[in-house]
């Protein structure tokens, strides 16, 4: 039986880039980890890096830190039990449902924005 992990947080994204460390904070894990996962997965896990090398994650990534979270984290599975189950079949069932409301997030974080921005509106034009 698979534990709970009700300490991950809401996984929108209110910018286009992420640093290491707000998608360290977003799943309670180690900036460390998220490095260590990036080394044992460069094919699935590639995070843009500045100049400086810093790490960039966009959507995808933070999308991919999820599912290697889930898998390694959530099903206890090893690093290698996590190469052998992304390279062994496509998306299942539960990866394709976390896409799916990780996308209604950030549908609903965006409608949020539109409320509030037309509750602002309307007060302006009230005065």
């Amino acid at each position: 039986m698979a534990k709970q992990h009700d300490n991950i947080k809401d996984l929108t994204m209110e910018k286009p880039y992420l640093s290491i460390g707000e998608v360290a904070a977003k799943f309670d894990v180690s900036v460390d980890l998220l490095r260590k996962w990036e080394k044992s997965f460069p094919q699935y896990l590639r995070p843009r890096r500045t100049s400086g090398d810093n790490r960039l994650y966009d959507k995808k990534d933070v999308q991919r830190v999820g599912v290697l979270y889930r898998l390694i984290r959530v099903e206890g599975l090893s690093i290698e039990g996590a190469k052998r189950k992304l390279n062994g079949k496509d998306m299942t069932g539960d990866e394709a449902r976390q896409e799916v409301i990780q996308r209604l997030q950030g549908l609903r974080q965006q409608l949020l924005g539109i409320i509030e921005e037309l509750e602002k509106e309307i007060k302006v034009n009230e005065r």
